[in-house]
Order: structure tokens, then C-alpha cells, then sequence
């Protein structure tokens, strides 16, 4: 064999298994969310997509946003935008494993105003991949909402040929 076709031997061996390791896990669930709360229920694509046409539930996206450090100038400072699934209500940071007491506040508020304090809405909790949402979505069940479903979330969304829009955060009102 040549340097190539060796080289060329070696590259697919070494990429191999992440490729077949991607494609044989690419449907399953994130392996934290082999256990959860009885009260919540996972979504699948296509049934995140029928509650997008119908509008029937409201969704609740979950993803961290990045603070801006103290000593860096306002006018630097470029936070990303979010890309979210069509009409879902944006509360950044209200996933993550700690919160604040003001952030808890701020999650507690927009949850009851935008449900009208109705605890059976319908509530699909999602974020980029899963991970703060389902956070937030064994706090929300420990709030006492009844109708909370989980989704995997917009990487998933946009793999499935689905496209994002731009959110901005929920403010409390």
C-alpha cells in the first residue's frame, strides 16, 4: 500500500466509530432522560410540530443565556441570539442546576403569567438538547403544574428539517 492509501486507511478507522457510534444513538434519548418525573411526557418531532400548527400548547425554551462579564465594555459585548422553535416563549437560565433567588423569582412569575396561573396548561419544555428543560420541567412539576411534556430540543428540531426563529428573552411584567 502507498503513504495515501494508507493515510487514507487510517483516517477511516480512526472516524469510524464515531460515525457509527452518532448514527446508532442519533434517535434515542439523551441517557439523563431515562428517568424522570411520571408526570412529565416526551414528545417526539412530529408531535412538537402538530402542537406548532395548532398552537395547542405553550412552549417553553429553557436555553442558558450568556451574562456579560463584569470588566468587559458594554460596547463590546455581543451576546448570541437564540434560535428557537416558531412561537415559543424564551426563559433563559431558569434550567440550570442552581438558581438564584432573583432567577427563581423571574422563572416563577413567567411560568404564572404566561400559563394565566392555570396549572393544567399544556407546558413543552425544551431547550437546545434537553438538558436544562427537563431541569426545569421537575421544577415546574414540583410547582404543581400537571401537563408538562418534554422535547429533546432545537438541535433536534433543526435535524429534522425544521427551521428556527430568533426569541428574545421573556421579561417579567
Amino acid at each position: 500500500m502507498t503513504f495515501t492509501q494508507n493515510f487514507r486507511a487510517f483516517i477511516l478507522l480512526a472516524i469510524l466509530p464515531f460515525v457509527i457510534f452518532n448514527y446508532a444513538n442519533s434517535e434515542s434519548l439523551p441517557k439523563e432522560w431515562e428517568e424522570h418525573s411520571e408526570n412529565i411526557t416526551i414528545l417526539d418531532t412530529e408531535e412538537v410540530q402538530e402542537i406548532v400548527k395548532t398552537n395547542s400548547a405553550i412552549l417553553l425554551d429553557f436555553w442558558k443565556k450568556d451574562i456579560k462579564p463584569e470588566k468587559l465594555d458594554r460596547k463590546k459585548w455581543m451576546p448570541a441570539q437564540r434560535y428557537s422553535i416558531s412561537g415559543a416563549k424564551w426563559i433563559p437560565n431558569a434550567g440550570l442546576e442552581t438558581l438564584t433567588p432573583e432567577l427563581r423569582n423571574y422563572f416563577e412569575e413567567t411560568v404564572k403569567r404566561l400559563t394565566k396561573s392555570n396549572k393544567d396548561a399544556k407546558l413543552v419544555c425544551f431547550c437546545r438538547r434537553g438538558y436544562y428543560a427537563k431541569i426545569a420541567a421537575e421544577r415546574l412539576v414540583r410547582m404543581g403544574y400537571t401537563n408538562i411534556f418534554l422535547y429533546p430540543g432545537t438541535d433536534l428540531w433543526e435535524d429534522a428539517g425544521n427551521r428556527l426563529t430568533i426569541v428574545k428573552p421573556e421579561k417579567i411584567k
